[in-house]
């Protein structure tokens, strides 16, 4: 992997954590401020919307490419909203962190210490699993997630790594990043690049994946 840019966002939010991408913009929550940030890929910032009447803990989010789809911690949710922020669907599910999607399925992380518990769900988008993958081997706290159609990529905050696995669940590498930011929440692909947000230097760093 190669370094591209990093940009700050601490200015607009000190606590950045979950990122997708629509191809065009960035999209990420600000757990600070219970906001969804739009910026373009250079930091410039276009537009801000609250969810603190939604939920005061979100978490990932993703997009399909017409809506967002949110976890919130405080209620053990996942949101589909309009790009404006309007909610369309929420699946009471469980406290997941990270949240991607391929178009078809939804794919989050899930962890607990008390029972110890690390793990990868599928869902469809009407909230049925599919699948489960237990991840607890590779690291016990799977943050952000993301997928370029063929693989997933994770974030694993015990470790420092960026894992990238198949389907199924099987590890294709480990990517250490503490040298760049030892707090890792979010990560998103737009095919080329990974976008990742880092909490302990409140950026937004660009990577190419090879």
């Amino acid at each position: 992997m190669v370094f591209i840019q990093s940009f700050a966002v601490g200015g607009v939010d000190t606590v950045p954590y979950g990122i997708t991408t629509d191809g065009k913009y960035l999209w990420w929550v600000g757990f600070q401020n219970n906001n969804i940030y739009q910026m373009d890929k250079f930091g410039n910032l276009i537009q801000t919307i609250s969810v603190a009447a939604i939920d005061i803990n979100p978490g990932g989010i993703t997009t399909d490419g017409k809506y967002l789809w949110m976890t919130g911690t405080q209620n053990g949710s996942i949101y589909q909203m309009d790009k404006f922020g309007n909610v369309i669907n929420t699946l009471a599910l469980a406290n997941f962190r990270g949240i991607t999607t391929d178009g078809k399925y939804l794919w989050v992380t899930y962890f607990t210490e008390e029972p110890a518990v690390a793990e990868i769900r599928q869902y469809d988008k009407f909230g049925n699993l599919i699948q489960t993958i237990d991840v607890s081997a590779i690291d016990v706290f799977p943050l952000g997630i993301t997928t370029d159609g063929k693989y997933l990529w994770w974030v694993g905050d015990e470790n420092d790594n960026i894992y990238q696995m198949d389907k199924f669940g099987n590890l294709i590498q480990t990517i250490n990043v503490a040298a760049i930011d030892t707090t890792i929440r979010g990560i998103t692909t737009d095919g080329k690049y990974l976008w990742m947000t880092g909490d302990q230097n409140n950026i937004i760093i660009q990577w190419s994946k090879i």
